[in-house]
């Protein structure tokens, strides 16, 4: 009843407040002095500005907490101070409208969010369309729009507000000419600290005025009865007033190219700076920018390097850029491109970015530079145009005015980039790439006489080393030169693995030569044969891997002033690793795929799947006990209706994943039984992944609790496998290990595991030598191929399958002949492990009856173990597995016909190993078995790769 009445209150009260600014009358008529306007305007504002004070405190004062950060949140645009229970800056006239519009967009919002849990679209569709920026909000009980309506299934509700986000830019702006209407107009008092929106028609006008209609001058000048916009500067001001307290900045964000037919110029403003004493003063005046008398709340020129940046930022659609700003104690600074704004890296200084319209003097007369969209293919398209010939940098000024990162890198300072020549970097070894020819040629210049005959060497004599070793000569000023050869490849896994191998061997010798500093030069690669951010990744990672075992080395990469591509490759993957460091995270990437190591709570992880071992049962019932009733009831009904079920999938209930998967396993202290049993464990997790088309799961460390079974083993077996999987079903997920706070010690082998973990390239690399010699190559991307029966690998299979039926076949209709590339290879890799552990040949030539509406899926994803008693044999009696037999007959009983009456039956290779008679109790094999078996005909598989479908035969 309490929130009723809350909510009763806020509506009728801001209704209130809606009905006072509509009985506003200010004037628009024109007296004869223009100051009498604004004055009586001004009294008029004030007063208002007071009753809305007056009113919102009373009312917030009467509200719970809950309803008061409701409100507070849905007004945040408008700067107000609840503690204070005021407004910071008295209201302007031209917001009035926005203000009542916005205030009935909260009064609407209740019934809004209501409506989206119950599922009523046309209420939730009109307030979209008409309050879009509070589609994100969220409502009194912390849910958004979109929770509510997914939470409850309605999905054309879900569908709408997804479908509001996809307008997202397909391309960087140089290869999209189209005028774009969503620029942000916005403005702030000339001392205050908050940007507040513009409302539509105001944004408009404003927009309107810097398009170019063919060749009509812009309007750079917006006046009325009120104000007067002057675009040049960005700046609004009152009529007739005087007081520099009643100026108004204006800013745009998004850039000019995009919205508008103008060239512009960056600037900034300081909002807090913790060094310096704050100066009250105001000025209209734009300065350039001196570290030694720094203002707050002024404009400052950026220089024309910096404009460059920023324009490179722009026409990419960047979110954020590192700039260094000139003369401002070397600092690196984070700009904000979507919120226009700058800090630096521990927030002691911060303020506001802006563009302002680029302008000529011509006849004594500002006018603006226009830009003219062509429809050429242009490489760039400047925001900003310098038009002083003065200001183009010479080489020396260009790396000074360039960006300069300090050796700093919070959490993680052995590893640095920055702009440098190499030449001149003091390090014991400086690394250079011999495919970066105009790097040789300085080196071979200032380089001295035994640097020249080296290099002068390499050029006659190829070397299969790919790591040369000199000592400096000459002007470099470091102790040692390696010269690293890369040998160019088509294949970038085989680059990838070349670099591994370089980067190891780099990294060895300067550990045994006691080394600390070595400096890499950059990197010079056709970008067009490699990715050069994946050959950067794989660099940066590598290094990482080996100064986790040789922790004294300090690693920095010097790159030339013109590779700012380069340079941010590098500091995004550094910043990126320094992040994962200091968040207690690390991840890898498997090809598509990522793991990560994470401390934390697993209960909290907003996953695709949480994935419980039935080994911890404390987890598993703390996962049911925070699930809720739901997860609670779900399971114990799952659990009754299917006691041998292997995994057991519960909706999420109160926890942030999206389904539950309750996984039975046990650990054996046999170490080869151990491996087994985990390597079962993650095959099921992944054919149920793939069975609800999950892309991310999160999972504790199973079997960490148990005193008696090895962890490194158990950590090294589930990497391993997870590896195993990714590579041989060409999965694209995320797999997050978490660890618990306080295991510090399970956490470091694991990290230290998963660095060193080695891709199998037994799955990787297709021999065709192991094709069967049937198959057909001509098209890799169908999986079934009729076998003519002209053939005489037709005839064998038919004269074998009709003879092994004894009778009970009429026609057979076609046999078609299974190319599953991906599954024939897995299959290949398992028959090679057991023949290397058994030392004898256990394969055998089984059938393997199925549903015509299954053919595919067998196909495809080869024969699911979860599926147990739908392919074919309809019957556990032997094991939780799949069935198969050396007797075509028998399986001819669980072939279900179609309506034609066609059935199907699979030919199958089928690795037995070590079997053992089995029971209808068994949920897998029995430690030291591969398969169960009736005793005769029948045999159960455990494993997916353990079987290979040959042949499909279709028959009546």
């Amino acid at each position: 009843m309490s929130s009723e009445n809350d909510e009763n209150k806020l509506k009728k009260g801001l209704e209130e407040i809606i009905e006072i600014i509509k009985d506003i009358n200010y004037e628009k008529s024109s007296f004869i002095n223009s100051n009498e306007i604004f004055q009586f305007n001004k009294q008029m504002m004030e007063n208002l500005t007071n009753v809305i004070n007056n009113k919102l405190k009373c009312l917030l004062d009467t509200l719970s907490l809950k309803y008061q950060d409701y409100f507070l949140d849905f007004f945040n645009d408008y700067n107000y101070d609840y503690s204070k229970g005021i407004f910071n800056e008295t209201i302007k006239i031209y917001i009035l409208e926005q203000l009542s519009e916005d205030l009935n967009g909260i009064i609407y919002s209740f019934d809004a969010f209501k409506s989206s849990f119950d599922g009523n679209f046309s209420v939730v569709k009109n307030f979209i369309e008409k309050y879009p920026k509070y589609k994100d909000k969220c409502s009194i009980y912390d849910t958004t729009l979109l929770y509510s309506s997914s939470r409850n299934n309605y999905f054309h509700i879900v569908k709408y507000l997804i479908e509001q986000d996809l307008n997202l830019p397909q391309s960087t702006i140089f290869d999209n000419n189209e005028m774009k209407l969503n620029s942000i107009w916005e403005y702030k008092i000339i001392n205050g600290n908050q940007w507040i929106l513009f409302d539509n028609n105001q944004s408009n006008r404003l927009r309107n005025a810097l398009i170019s209609i063919e060749n009509e001058e812009f309007n750079m000048n917006i006046n009325n009865y009120l104000y007067s916009i002057s675009l040049m500067k960005c700046l609004s001001s009152q009529i007739s007033n005087s007081s520099i307290n009643e100026y108004l900045w204006i800013r745009c964000r998004g850039s000019s190219i995009e919205n508008f037919h103008i060239y512009s110029t960056w600037q900034i403003m300081f909002n807090e700076y913790l060094s310096i004493k704050i100066n009250k003063s105001i000025s209209l005046e734009v300065l350039n920018i001196d570290h030694t008398n720094i203002k707050l709340n002024h404009w400052y020129q950026l220089s024309h390097f910096i404009n460059q940046q920023i324009d490179n930022g722009i026409n990419y659609r960047r979110k954020y850029l590192y700039i260094d700003i000139d003369s401002i104690d070397n600092q690196l600074f984070l700009f904000n491109l979507e919120e226009f704004s700058f800090s630096n890296n521990d927030q002691t200084i911060n303020g506001f970015i802006r563009w302002i319209p680029e302008f000529l003097l011509k006849n004594d007369q500002f006018i603006i530079h226009k830009y003219k969209p062509s429809n050429g293919n242009s490489h760039s398209l400047p925001v900003y145009i310098n038009i002083q010939q003065s200001t183009i940098l010479n080489q020396q000024q260009y790396l000074t005015t360039d960006i300069n990162h300090d050796e700093n890198f919070h959490e993680n300072e052995s590893m640095i980039v920055r702009f440098g020549n190499i030449i001149e970097e003091k390090s014991d070894v400086i690394v250079i790439w011999w495919s970066s020819k105009s790097l040789l040629e300085l080196i071979y210049e200032y380089g001295g006489s035994s640097v020249r005959n080296t290099i002068n060497h390499k050029f006659e004599n190829k070397s299969d080393n790919p790591i040369i070793s000199i000592q400096s000569d000459g002007f470099i000023q470091s102790k040692m030169i390696y010269f690293i050869d890369l040998e160019i490849q088509s294949d970038i896994i085989l680059v990838k693995k070349s670099i591994e191998s370089i980067i190891n061997s780099i990294m060895e010798k300067v550990h045994e030569n006691n080394y600390k500093r070595i400096s890499f030069s950059s990197i010079d690669f056709n970008s067009n044969i490699y990715p050069l951010e994946s050959i950067i990744e794989t660099i940066i990672e590598q290094i990482h891997q080996q100064q986790f075992l040789h922790k004294n080395i300090f690693v920095s990469f010097i790159i030339e002033s013109n590779k700012k591509d380069i340079f941010n490759y590098f500091y995004e993957h550094l910043n990126s690793l320094n992040q994962s460091i200091s968040q207690n995270s690390i991840s890898k990437t498997i090809e598509n795929s990522q793991i990560q190591l994470e401390k934390g709570d697993i209960i909290k992880q907003k996953v695709d799947a949480i994935v419980v071992s039935s080994s911890s049962d404390i987890l598993k019932q703390l996962i049911i006990i925070e699930g809720g009733e739901q997860v609670y009831e779900s399971y114990e009904k799952e659990n009754k209706l299917n006691p041998n079920s292997l995994l057991i999938s519960c909706p999420s209930g109160n926890l942030l994943c999206k389904r539950i998967f309750f996984v039975k396993w046990n650990p054996n202290e046999n170490e080869f039984i151990l491996q087994q049993s985990i390597n079962d464990f993650i095959n099921i997790l992944i054919q149920n992944l793939l069975s609800y088309n999950y892309k991310s799961i999160a999972l504790p460390l199973i079997g960490s609790n148990h005193k008696n079974i090895s962890t490194p083993i158990v950590i090294k077996t589930i990497i391993n496998q997870f590896i195993y999987q990714i590579k041989s079903r060409n999965l694209s997920i995320n797999i997050k290990f978490i660890i618990l706070p306080d295991q510090d010690q399970i956490y470091q082998e694991f990290y230290q595991q998963l660095l060193h973990s080695h891709e199998q390239q037994d799955n990787q690399l297709i021999n065709y030598d192991e094709i069967p010699s049937t198959w057909d190559l001509s098209d890799e991307t169908r999986n079934r191929f009729i076998v003519s029966f002209h053939l005489n690998e037709y005839k064998t299979v038919h004269d074998e399958f009709n003879q092994l039926m004894k009778g009970k076949i009429k026609k057979i209709i076609q046999i078609e002949r299974i190319q599953n590339q991906r599954w024939y290879f897995q299959y290949l890799a398992h028959k090679k492990d057991f023949f290397k552990r058994l030392n004898k040949n256990t394969e055998k030539r089984l059938y393997h009856a199925s549903k015509f509406k299954l053919n595919n899926s067998i196909i495809n994803d080869c024969f699911n173990r979860s599926f147990a008693g739908l392919h074919g044999l309809n019957s556990t009696a032997y094991g939780m597995g799949v069935y198969f037999s050396s007797d075509p007959s028998y399986c001819h009983h669980f072939a279900k016909p179609n309506s034609n009456g066609e059935r199907s039956m699979f030919i199958a290779q089928v690795l037995i190993g070590e079997t053992i008679l089995g029971n209808s109790s068994m949920k897998t094999r029995p430690p030291g078995y591969d398969t169960t078996t009736d005793g005769n005909h029948i045999f159960v598989i455990y494993h997916d790769a353990q079987a290979y479908a040959q042949y499909l035969i279709t028959y009546k």
